[in-house]
């Protein structure tokens, strides 16, 4: 698996370069939707852009439920994040020593076993913007910005797709067991 890997990645980096030698890149043309420019010289250097987990308002719901089960006080579940429920959060990730934002981000709802499909489904999205500036970077010369670029992509959709198997399996694992557990011993 790791060889195919590997064979994988040079298949595409070969590829990228030998487009990018086909055509010249215009001092004029503007960098790529989903990239930032990190370094202007004669030809730029782009770095893919950092996109959020659309929040949803059920998956606020869902995580105002779940805070309130857990003793941190989030307020009624409406799907609509206030003070309360900012503090909630705040409090939830000082006490999981996450990195405290007070805001819904992946790894809190990973924390959380939220959101674990919508993570998921903005993985791809991570190697498509780390694509196009990598592209952009080779046809400007720049092909270490390029490599860096497609590490980023990939790096982040993995990131992505951890948080969000793992918020799935425990979400699954929940819904398996049915009822929640009690200190009763059978009889």
């Amino acid at each position: 698996m790791k060889q195919l890997w590997k064979t994988f990645m040079l298949a595409s980096v070969l590829g990228t370069f030998v487009s990018a030698y086909q055509e010249p890149v215009s001092q004029s043309q503007p960098h790529p939707s989903g990239t930032v420019v990190t370094k202007n010289s004669r030809n730029t250097e782009v770095q893919p852009v950092k996109k959020a987990v659309g929040i949803t308002p059920d998956m606020i719901s869902t995580a105002q439920q779940k805070l309130n089960n857990k003793g941190y006080k989030a307020g009624p579940a409406t799907g609509k994040v206030n003070a309360q429920t900012r503090r909630a959060i705040h409090n939830f990730q000082k006490d999981e020593k996450l990195t405290v934002t007070g805001k819904l981000d992946e790894n809190t709802l990973s924390h959380l076993n939220v959101g674990g499909s919508d993570t998921l489904g903005a993985a791809p999205a991570d190697i498509g913007r780390g694509g196009k500036a990598a592209g952009h970077d080779i046809m400007g010369g720049h092909p270490i910005a390029a490599t860096k670029a497609m590490g980023v992509g990939i790096g982040r959709s993995g990131k992505k797709v951890g948080e969000g198997t793992k918020s799935l399996a425990v979400s699954g694992k929940d819904k398996v067991s049915g009822e929640p557990k009690t200190n009763d011993a059978p009889k």
